[in-house]
C-alpha cells in the first residue's frame, strides 16, 4: 500500500524546547519555582498564568476493526489574582452527530494545591460535582470547579476524550485569555487519513517536529512467510507531528471583532482524504465547484428546493396574491409572507431538517428550512434568485482557499432583478426586506452555482442613523433635570433597538433607567412593524444635576454617548468590525434655569477624514444652550493600518461628547 501524508514538515534540529522558566510539566510534581511565581513578568497584570498545556492525539483500534481517536490533555495554572480565580471554572466540550454517533469525555483528574503554613495542601476534584449541560444541539460540555481555590493556588487538570468523528480530529489553542508559559500539541497520524493543518496567527513555531514512530503498527490480517508480510494486512508507523510555543502573550482585546477564534493562535486539522487500506481513495476536500455541486444534489439543500414547488405553487396561488405587480414588488411581498407566517427555531444550519409539508403545518423551522423555502416561492413566482451559503459571526470567518463544507452554518437567498441583486433572509422581520441580520455580516459567502464559483459580499453598505434629540429643563431649586427625548433610528441601529426591546415600553423604560435617568414616563414607540421607515422612541424623564458650590453641571447629551472607549492596545494586527457604518447625531437644547447665567461652554470641533466625521457645536442664544454633534464611522471595518487613527478619534468622541455645560447662580 502506499502511504500518503500531507504533512511534510521539515525536522527541525532542536533536541527540546528551552524552558521560559524551570518549571515542572509533570502531572502532580510541583516546583518550588512555580510556588514563588506572584507576578508573571511578562504580563505584570495577568490575573493568572498557564504554566503549561499538554496535547495528545492519537489514532487507536476499535472493536469494530476500525478507528477511533483519543485526546488527552494536561493543564496547570497559577492563579495570581483574585479575578484569576475564574480561571477555576473548567468546561470540557464534546460532540453527539444526533444519530447515536458521541464523543465520550473518558476520564477527568483534577487538584487544587495550596502552601499552608509551609506544607502543601492537595485538594481533589470530587467526581460527583462534575455535571454536564447542553450548548446546543450537537455540543454539550462536562463542568466543574475546582475545590479550595485562592489567590496564590495552583490549580491543575487532565482529561481524556474519545471521538469516533475522524473529521474532528481535535485542534489545538495555543492562545487564550491569559498569558502561557509553555504550550505543546502532539498528533500522531496513520497513513489511511489525509489532514489539512490550518494555522493561525502562528508566523513560526518554537518548535516544530515530524518524525516516524518506531513502533509498528498492523491493519488487518498478517501473515510472515520466510520473513517477508503477506496477507491481505499492512504494516505501518505513525507518523508523529509536534507543535510546542512559549511565552504566548494572552488575547485580551476582544473588542469589535467576529469571534475570538478567527484571531487567536491555533491549529486546527480538516479531513480531507481517506485511503481505504483495500483499496480506493475518497476525497473529503473537494473544489469549490464540486462542493456547489453535492449541495445541489442533496436531499436537504438542492433536492430539497425542488421538492418545495408543488407546495409553492399552491401558496402562491391560494395565500399571496402577485397580480399586477413587478418582479420587486413580487419579490417584497414572498419574503414578508415567510417573515410573517414562519417563524425560526434559533437552529443555524445549510440543510433543511423537514419537509415542505412539515414545514408547513409546524410553521417553524431552522433557518435551512425558511430559506431554501422561500428560495422554492421566489423561483416559482418567476424571480431570479439563488441560494448562498455563509458562516455566521459566531461560526468564525470562511478560509477560502480550502474548500471544505465544514465552514458554513448558513443559508441565504441572493435576489436578483433587472442587473441589480440584493440579499435576504426570511427568518427575521425586524429588518428591510433587502437586508440579513447582523449575525449574517461576516465578509463574504458563496453563491451555490453548478458553474464557476461566485463570492458574494455580506457588506451592507448602507449607512446606519442613531439621532436623539433633547430638550432639557432644569429645576435649580430641587436639582433635577427634566427631559424630553426623542430617539430616531434607521437600518441597523434601528434593528438592534427592536431586536432588543421588542417594542416592551417597560423593558425599554428598565434600559433607561439603567442609563442614569431617575424617573422615565410617557415611553412611546413608531413603526416597529414598518422596516423602510426609522424606528421612533420618545420618552419624558428626569435626572439628578450635579451641583458644585454656586454652580450646576450639566452633561447636553445626558449619558447616551459613549464613555469609554473599548481599543484599549497600542496597536492591533487584525481588523476592527463594527459590522455596519454607522452615523450618531444628537441635537440639545437647554433652557437656563431662572436665577443663573452662563460660565463655561465647551469649545466647538471638527473633524473629517477618509475614515471619520466628528463635529460638535454650541450656541448660547435667547435664554437657550443648543448643542449639535454628530461623528460617522465611515467604514464597517477598519484595517490595523488605520488602527491607531480610528483609536484616536474614539478617543475624541468620548472626550468631546461628555464634555459639560456649567451654569453659575446669578
Amino acid at each position: 500500500m502506499k502511504i500518503f501524508y500531507l504533512f511534510l514538515f521539515l525536522i527541525l534540529i532542536e533536541p527540546s524546547v528551552s524552558h521560559a522558566q524551570e518549571y515542572s510539566r509533570d502531572f502532580g510534581v510541583i516546583s518550588k519555582e512555580e510556588w514563588d511565581l506572584k507576578t508573571y513578568d511578562k504580563d505584570p497584570e495577568a490575573p493568572a498564568v498557564i504554566l503549561f498545556d499538554q496535547g495528545k492525539s492519537i489514532f487507536f483500534d476499535t472493536d469494530e476493526g476500525g478507528y477511533d481517536i483519543r485526546f488527552t490533555r494536561t493543564k496547570r495554572i497559577k492563579i495570581l489574582k483574585e479575578a484569576g480565580i475564574d480561571y477555576a471554572e473548567i468546561a470540557i466540550p464534546y460532540y453527539q452527530d444526533g444519530f447515536g454517533k458521541t464523543e465520550e469525555v473518558v476520564s477527568i483528574e483534577a487538584y487544587t494545591y495550596n502552601l499552608e503554613d509551609g506544607s502543601l495542601t492537595r485538594a481533589k476534584l470530587d467526581q460527583n460535582l462534575v455535571y454536564e449541560e447542553k450548548k446546543n444541539n450537537n455540543w454539550y460540555r462536562q463542568k466543574f470547579t475546582f475545590p479550595d481555590v485562592k489567590v496564590g493556588s495552583i490549580i491543575e487538570y487532565k482529561y481524556v476524550v474519545e471521538t469516533p468523528f475522524l473529521f474532528n480530529l481535535p485542534g489545538w489553542v495555543f492562545q487564550t485569555s491569559i498569558p502561557t508559559i509553555f504550550s505543546v500539541y502532539q498528533v500522531s497520524m496513520i497513513p489511511f487519513y489525509k489532514y489539512a493543518f490550518l494555522a493561525q496567527g502562528i508566523k513560526h513555531f518554537d518548535y516544530r517536529l515530524s518524525e516516524e514512530d518506531r513502533s509498528e503498527r498492523t491493519f488487518g490480517k498478517i501473515v510472515q512467510n520466510y520473513g517477508q508480510n503477506i496477507g491481505s494486512g499492512v504494516v505501518f508507523h505513525d507518523l508523529v507531528h509536534t507543535f510546542a510555543m512559549k511565552n504566548v502573550p494572552a488575547f485580551n482585546d476582544e473588542s469589535y471583532i467576529t469571534s475570538v477564534d478567527d484571531y487567536i493562535m491555533k491549529v486546527d486539522f480538516q479531513l480531507s482524504n481517506i485511503y481505504y487500506p483495500t483499496g480506493g481513495t475518497k476525497e473529503i476536500m473537494t473544489t469549490w465547484p464540486g462542493l456547489c455541486e453535492s449541495l445541489n444534489k442533496h436531499e436537504d439543500f438542492g433536492k430539497y428546493v425542488k421538492s418545495c414547488t408543488r407546495s409553492a405553487k399552491k401558496v402562491l396561488e391560494s395565500e399571496i396574491d402577485l397580480n399586477g405587480m413587478s418582479q420587486t414588488e413580487k419579490s417584497i411581498a414572498i419574503i414578508e409572507f415567510v417573515r410573517s407566517h414562519y417563524s425560526w427555531n434559533q437552529i443555524n444550519s445549510k440543510y433543511a431538517s423537514k419537509n415542505s409539508k412539515q414545514l408547513l403545518n409546524e410553521k417553524s423551522g431552522n433557518n435551512a428550512d425558511i430559506n431554501l423555502y422561500l428560495l422554492a416561492l421566489l423561483r416559482t413566482a418567476g424571480v431570479d434568485a439563488d441560494p448562498v451559503i455563509i458562516s455566521t459571526r459566531n461560526h468564525g470567518k470562511i478560509k477560502a482557499d480550502y474548500p471544505f463544507e465544514y465552514f458554513f452554518n448558513y443559508v441565504v437567498v441572493l435576489v436578483k432583478i433587472d442587473n441589480k441583486s440584493y440579499l435576504t433572509d426570511g427568518t427575521n422581520d425586524l429588518i428591510a426586506y433587502n437586508e440579513i441580520p447582523p449575525r449574517c455580516i461576516n465578509e463574504k459567502g458563496l453563491l451555490v452555482d453548478d458553474e464557476e464559483p461566485v463570492w458574494i459580499s455580506l457588506v451592507n453598505h448602507k449607512n446606519s442613523i442613531d439621532s436623539k434629540n433633547i430638550r432639557i429643563k432644569i429645576d435649580a431649586n430641587h436639582f433635577v433635570g427634566e427631559a424630553s427625548v426623542s430617539i430616531n433610528t434607521s437600518v441597523f441601529e434601528s434593528f438592534w433597538y427592536k431586536n432588543s426591546f421588542q417594542n416592551d415600553t417597560a423593558k425599554i423604560r428598565e434600559y433607561l433607567l439603567k442609563r442614569g435617568f431617575s424617573k422615565v414616563n410617557m415611553v412611546s414607540c413608531f413603526n416597529f412593524d414598518r422596516n423602510r421607515k426609522p424606528y421612533v422612541i420618545s420618552f419624558d424623564s428626569e435626572f439628578p444635576i450635579e451641583q458644585l458650590g454656586n454652580k450646576l453641571v450639566v452633561s447636553p447629551f445626558l449619558n447616551f454617548p459613549i464613555r469609554e472607549n473599548k481599543l484599549k492596545q497600542k496597536t492591533r494586527s487584525y481588523p476592527v468590525d463594527f459590522i455596519y457604518s454607522k452615523t450618531e447625531k444628537y441635537n440639545s437644547i437647554i433652557e437656563i434655569p431662572s436665577g443663573y447665567q452662563l460660565n463655561s461652554l465647551p469649545d466647538d470641533y471638527h473633524f473629517g477624514d477618509d475614515l471619520v466625521d466628528i463635529e460638535i457645536k454650541f450656541k448660547n442664544e435667547d435664554e437657550l444652550i443648543e448643542a449639535n454633534a454628530s461623528y460617522t464611522l465611515k467604514k464597517s471595518v477598519y484595517q490595523p493600518n488605520e488602527y491607531t487613527t480610528l483609536k484616536h478619534c474614539l478617543d475624541t468622541i468620548v472626550k468631546k461628547f461628555n464634555e459639560q455645560i456649567v451654569f453659575e447662580k446669578i
